[in-house]
Parts: C-alpha cells; structure tokens; sequence
C-alpha cells in the first residue's frame, strides 16, 4: 500500500496546494464513505493495484471499528 502519510504531505507541499482529506479509523462515517468510494473507482476503471490497496485498507478500518469506539467526527 502506498505511504499515506507521504500522500497527504505531498499535497500540502505541492506548488498548489492540493486539496487533500483524512478519514480516521474512530470515525463512524468513514467506512461507509471509503466503500462508496470503493464502488465509484472500480465504475470509473481505477488500476488493480489501486483497486487492492483500497480494499485492503477498507479491511483496516473494518478491523479497527470492530475492535474501537467510534463516533461522530467533530
């Protein structure tokens, strides 16, 4: 999986300023965002590559939630 944290510092540093957002493991809406997100990029033909890490990290989050409090982002 490519190194998120190195994603989002990428975006930050670009000459741009490219908009970048951060779901957490604790956050209730996360999971179902990041699945939308999942069926969204496998219509539009997103790489396999791409199509596994995500999946892979949808499995972090599951893993996470089962095992934490979650609640709603503030």
């Amino acid at each position: 999986m490519k190194d998120q944290w190195k994603i989002v510092k990428d975006c930050r540093n670009s000459e741009n300023q490219e908009p970048c957002i951060v779901l957490r493991g604790q956050d209730i809406c996360a999971l179902p965002a990041l699945k939308e997100y999942f069926k969204i990029c496998v219509m539009k033909g997103c790489n396999d590559e791409f199509i596994k890490d995500l999946s892979l990290l949808i499995s972090d989050f599951e893993q996470f939630q089962q095992e934490e409090t979650t609640k709603i982002p503030d």
